[in-house]
């Protein structure tokens, strides 16, 4: 439609890996922050976008632009997740505190991404046997969907 936009990718690449992302587990956007400005949904107790017509099983993809757009819905600027803990309590790596996000405060203060990791490392090196990092045990327990 003529508009200028950049897509940023959802995944973060093999030769991003090697970057300063290993050592915080960030990127330069956060596609869940974006989603939450455009009020999609809300950053759950771990650190997972949640809404509440998909709950927790989302892959994002951000596309930016310069040009005006009709807002849709308001930005969401805090948990709706209240007083729900089950995946703080079924998290292996006690990775989150229960804390509840709101936009002022940072993923690192609610939740742990190195301690996540690391457990994820575990479960493929055990159960898979693979180099690779996979858990999905709070995106499995979480009641909304």
């Amino acid at each position: 439609r003529g508009i200028e936009a950049i897509n940023i990718p959802a995944s973060t690449s093999t030769k991003m890996l090697d970057t300063i992302y290993n050592k915080h587990l960030r990127t330069e956007l956060s596609h869940k922050m974006v989603a939450t400005r455009a009020g999609l949904g809300w950053i759950g107790k771990t650190a997972l976008l949640v809404s509440k017509k998909f709950g927790t099983r989302l892959r994002m993809v951000s596309i930016l632009t310069k040009t005006q757009l009709p807002l849709r819905n308001k930005p969401i600027d805090e948990s709706h997740c209240r007083s729900c803990n089950i995946c703080v309590d079924e998290c292996p790596a006690h990775a989150a505190t229960g804390q509840l996000w709101n936009v002022q405060v940072d993923r690192d203060e609610f939740f742990d991404a190195q301690a996540c990791r690391n457990q994820c490392r575990i479960f493929g090196e055990t159960r898979l046997k693979s180099n690779i990092r996979i858990c999905g045990i709070c995106v499995a327990v979480c009641p909304l969907i």
